[in-house]
């Protein structure tokens, strides 16, 4: 009866903390806990509060946050061990990656990340998270390979790269899985519209 009530109480912990890949508890970051007010970019932070290696080579991330007393989230695929992208002084144009980070909807927790973001950026929707994959061109930002588990890295997203969806959106993207953490920032204010509106299609 005692081994019971304990796995009980462990299950409510791993609920309201999270858990690691490796067990541990782990308490949710505060998404807008990275925010500047000075500087007015809507920053977010989420934790990782799991993450798998694919044999596609990718990682699959489920990230989470608080917000007022809410949990939000979404799920990331990433591809690791991107080139880096810097090189020298320069940037080297042929490390641009299609379908390198894709997006997806956890469900509830995904429907109330998209309702914080929409209000965030003051494009207020009522709609839902997506059900589809959202697909991402990305550019690594960094001087050395981006083996994930190794440290901080920095890439550049784009959405509707094409425009063929008249969608074309930036930002950038910030994993830090020693930190347990992943950044999710702004490029540009006016993209804030087409975001909103790629994520509740």
């Amino acid at each position: 009866m005692r081994v019971l009530q304990l796995l009980l109480a462990m299950g409510f912990l791993s609920i309201l903390f999270g858990c690691k890949s490796n067990g541990q508890k782990q308490e949710l970051t505060e998404l807008t806990a990275n925010q500047i007010e000075e500087e007015g970019w809507q920053d977010l932070i989420m934790t990782i509060t799991q993450r798998k290696k694919l044999d596609t080579g990718y990682w699959d991330l489920i990230c989470k946050a608080t917000y007022k007393d809410q949990i939000v989230g979404i799920r990331i695929y990433i591809l690791d061990g991107l080139e880096p992208g810097i090189v020298g002084d320069g940037l080297d144009n042929t490390k641009f990656v299609r379908d390198a980070v894709l997006i997806e909807s956890l469900g509830e927790e995904s429907d109330m990340f998209i309702k914080i973001v929409s209000d965030l950026y003051g494009q207020k929707s009522s709609s839902k998270f997506t059900g589809e994959k959202l697909n991402f061109t990305i550019f690594p930002l960094n001087e050395d390979k981006a083996v994930l588990e190794n440290g901080r890295f920095k890439f550049k997203l784009f959405f509707d790269d094409n425009d063929e969806k008249g969608l074309y959106a930036e930002m950038y993207l910030n994993p830090n899985f020693p930190n347990g953490t992943i950044e999710l920032n702004e490029k540009d204010e006016d993209y804030r519209e087409n975001i909103v509106k790629a994520m509740t299609k």
